[in-house]
């Protein structure tokens, strides 16, 4: 389970994003434009995170409030970095085959949910600290939007090191964790082919605008108790 433990990608993102990261004055690190065919609205999204938890799927350590708010932030920011109408890229649409399945939770353990929203932030964290990425969209947003990947990522990690070292903690199954990163590999693949145009990266945005919101509505239920 290692390789689920590191908040940092590997490679040359990983310099990016820490400098990125150390960019984002304090201030603007974790604290407390809709109508789009191919991104949830808000209202959506908000539903989405007010769906109650099954017993199972409670966490075994408590995730601090600033993760609750990074998570929400980040949430805003993504919507805010929209720079172009999504009905202008309508013809860049395409179906990257979102693994809704890892997603699910009601028969998961605790740690293995965990590390499927580790690795989801993990994977969005690192399409976002690319140098692609960084010609884009506004520096500002990116910076905080990464911070407040990294602060997800930061307290996940927690709570994995704290799992893993619970007796009878069952190793955890790759399905799913491989089904997250070949959809993000699939997404990288398409911006490629794409030469990184506005219309792909506002396509990538909007997917990663659901994919986010089913990771977000994970880690809800994993922070709520019976």
């Amino acid at each position: 389970m290692g390789s689920h433990l590191r908040p940092r990608p590997e490679g040359r993102s990983s310099e990016n994003l820490e400098s990125r990261v150390h960019r984002v004055p304090t201030s603007a690190r974790p604290a407390a434009s809709a109508g789009s065919p191919m991104a949830p609205t808000l209202s959506l999204l908000l539903a989405l995170v007010l769906l109650s938890c099954n017993s199972n799927c409670s966490l075994g350590c408590d995730l601090p409030q600033t993760h609750s708010l990074a998570n929400t932030r980040a949430l805003m920011l993504l919507q805010q970095m929209r720079r172009i109408s999504p009905f202008s890229c309508l013809k860049d649409r395409n179906d990257f085959g979102f693994p809704l399945e890892a997603f699910g939770g009601n028969q998961f353990q605790k740690a293995q949910a965990i590390a499927v929203v580790h690795e989801m932030i993990q994977q969005t964290f690192q399409l976002f600290s690319t140098e692609g990425s960084a010609a884009a969209w506004d520096e500002t947003l990116l910076d905080k939007f990464c911070t407040a990947l990294y602060q997800q990522l930061t307290d996940l990690q927690a709570c994995l090191m704290q799992e893993a070292g619970l007796e009878g903690t069952p190793l955890l199954k790759e399905d799913s964790i491989l089904a997250v990163r070949k959809y993000f590999h699939r997404v990288t693949v398409y911006l490629q082919e794409k030469k990184y145009s506005p219309c792909a990266w506002e396509t990538v945005r909007a997917e990663v605008m659901r994919s986010f919101s089913s990771s977000t509505n994970l880690q809800e239920r994993l922070r709520r108790k019976e």
